[in-house]
């Protein structure tokens, strides 16, 4: 009963991560529907790849926002404010205007408003989930924000795919699951009780504990249980000020987690992998594929989700180093199947019968990037903050990389489609393959292994 009540609280903490989803997803199926020569206005490719890059421009103020929110007003709340520029940023969507220049203002705010809600929206999941669940249940449980992700980019891709000339009505829909997030969080959500402690509010740290990991009232709380609360206890009020967190970060198990996972960030957004969610049917319509481009997005959004349930089920029991590695190699492998196509295409190896014939091959390769992506480097960044960052500075240093992470987004994203045109598909695609291996070899002799780990033995890990 405990691990299903902790399963249960994780999926609501989590529910924000799946309109999350949908912001990323919802440039690949409305672009192609606003860049048709019927479409009123008809939207260019500088416009498009605003309209695209956009939502993770957003991102990063809501990045920095977010370590105050989660230490002032506690995780539960922060959740339930995250979602409110979401629902008004998918309704300015699907209310935009058919004429210029009101429908590049509504739909221009709209996607920085749903990008601010997505820079918000996974770290207080990840540091719930991280502080309140018991460790045999945290690795699974921190694989849910990519769950909740990969659930969003497939439902926007088929409702995109149902309704190809209709992006508004895709855009009303999605407003509804933002909305859901919040009554879902405001009745069933207990508080943090790591964070009730560092506020000196034993008595509720104690009652949400026994909520969330199901101990009856009469009963006391387990040695280990105590204990986590105990170490929360120790540290209540140590940050103070931007002064002493500044002060904290000279110290190894502080500054060694956040250049890891600001270099693990680096390499997850320039190997490529989100600009393919962000440009999935563009990319099969411009590379001159013979295959449908919308069922290409669908194909992507059911193999991501399909890979992300494996690796929730996976996580429990292999570490972060090998689906780390396993992922590095096999998105280098399916990236470089993929340059290797679109360069023999553009020297005429393949000749335009045969592209006809084997259109199948490189979708399949980005097909296969997208799952195997989602085994580490897709993922685990994410994952990874609520458990490498001592409560010191976990919010500060979590929104501090989230931040970094989106900037990076952004670059990469937006950049994509001048590339395109710079460089040709098969050049950008060939840079992505060297960027994913550099980054698997990096990560391979400076991740640290976190898996079966309590937060304290974590933190200890970096400090030795």
């Amino acid at each position: 009963m405990a691990c299903y009540k902790q399963l249960a609280l994780g999926a609501v903490a989590n529910l924000g991560t799946v309109a999350s989803g949908m912001t990323l997803g919802f440039s690949a199926v409305a672009l192609p529907a606003m860049q048709a020569l019927d479409h009123t206005p008809c939207v260019s490719d500088a416009q498009a790849s605003w309209i695209a890059s956009l939502t993770t421009l957003g991102m990063p103020p809501g990045c920095l926002l977010m370590g105050p929110m989660l230490h002032r007003l506690g995780r539960r709340r922060t959740l339930l404010l995250v979602n409110a520029p979401a629902v008004i940023g998918w309704l300015l969507i699907a209310t935009a205007s058919h004429s210029e220049p009101w429908f590049l203002y509504q739909v221009y705010t709209g996607r920085l408003l749903t990008g601010i809600a997505a820079g918000l929206v996974s770290t207080p999941a990840v540091v719930y989930v991280g502080e309140a669940m018991d460790k045999i249940w945290r690795g699974v449980l921190i694989t849910w924000p990519s769950i909740g992700v990969s659930l969003g980019i497939l439902v926007v891709y088929v409702l995109g795919s149902l309704f190809r000339d209709n992006w508004r009505l895709v855009a009303g829909i999605s407003s509804c699951v933002p909305m859901i997030s919040i009554i879902a969080v405001w009745f069933l959500l207990p508080e943090s009780p790591v964070w009730l402690v560092s506020r000196g509010r034993i008595e509720e740290a104690q009652a949400s504990m026994r909520l969330i990991r199901s101990v009856p009232e009469d009963t006391s709380l387990s040695d280990s249980l105590q204990q986590e609360l105990d170490i929360a206890l120790a540290r209540e009020d140590q940050q103070n000020s931007w002064k002493d967190t500044l002060s904290f970060l000279k110290r190894p198990e502080a500054y060694k987690p956040l250049l890891i996972m600001n270099a693990f960030f680096f390499f997850q957004q320039f190997s490529g992998i989100f600009v393919v969610i962000f440009y999935a049917a563009s990319i099969v319509r411009d590379t001159g594929l013979s295959f449908d481009d919308y069922l290409a997005t669908v194909l992507i959004g059911v193999s991501r989700f399909a890979t992300s349930l494996a690796i929730s089920y996976a996580s429990k029991r292999c570490g972060r180093r090998l689906l780390c590695n396993i992922s590095g190699v096999g998105t280098t492998l399916s990236v470089g199947a993929l340059a290797a196509f679109l360069s023999f295409m553009h020297c005429g190896i393949i000749s335009p019968e045969a592209v006809m014939t084997y259109s199948w091959f490189p979708v399949t390769a980005l097909i296969l990037s997208v799952m195997t992506g989602t085994v580490g480097f897709m993922t685990l960044p994410f994952a990874m903050l609520g458990e490498v960052f001592p409560l010191e500075i976990r919010g500060s240093a979590c929104g501090f990389t989230t931040f970094m992470a989106t900037i990076f987004s952004f670059l990469a994203v937006k950049l994509f489609p001048d590339m395109g045109h710079w460089m040709g598909y098969d050049n950008v695609f060939t840079l992505y393959t060297a960027v994913i291996a550099i980054g698997t070899v990096t990560m391979y002799f400076c991740l640290p292994e976190t898996h079966g780990r309590t937060l304290p033995e974590i933190e200890e890990l970096f400090r030795s």
